[in-house]
């Protein structure tokens, strides 16, 4: 299957551009579906607050860990069947916008591949970026600076 592009289209600025724009694009369309659901489910405010009890908690037990105090050690395990069910609340939607998240393989298999597969996508000194790298150092980009934009930036 092989699809035929326009000559300027496959240069290598242009096809860098391309793949980048591509890219933004799917880091909004599931940030945005991410955030719906994450308002559907949870709230955007009570999510944001449950991320940060959960990064308090895992210090604490860091914390806890390391000192071997044992009345620290007993609130932790009282307060953990607390945090297994926001744990669980939490989860219902990451794994919807994980799903959701692989609606872009239609992209690639249909799109992506037939039509830059065989090109040179970028350059870097002494590199030649093929299409799978190029994406892939795109959406990582991209997606850290989405998810920070719509604020569903996990706390760690």
């Amino acid at each position: 299957m092989s699809m035929s592009a326009p000559e300027w289209l496959l240069s290598a600025p242009v096809v860098t551009v391309v793949i980048m724009a591509i890219a933004l694009v799917m880091s909004i369309v599931i940030q945005s579906t991410n955030r719906v659901v994450i308002n559907h489910f949870i709230g955007l405010d009570n999510y944001r607050s449950m991320q940060r009890e959960l990064s308090e908690f895992r210090k604490e037990s860091m914390n806890a860990a390391r000192s071997q105090d044992p009345k620290q050690l007993e609130r932790i395990k009282k307060k953990q069947s607390q945090i297994n069910a926001m744990q669980a609340k939490m989860m219902k939607p990451q794994m919807i916008q994980m799903a959701l998240s692989f609606c872009y393989l239609p992209l690639w298999y249909f799109v992506l591949t037939p039509v830059f597969g065989g090109v040179t996508v970028a350059y870097l000194p002494g590199f030649e970026l093929p299409l799978f790298v190029w994406y892939m150092v795109s959406s990582l980009f991209f997606g850290t600076l989405v998810m920070k934009a719509f604020g569903t930036t996990p706390n760690m």
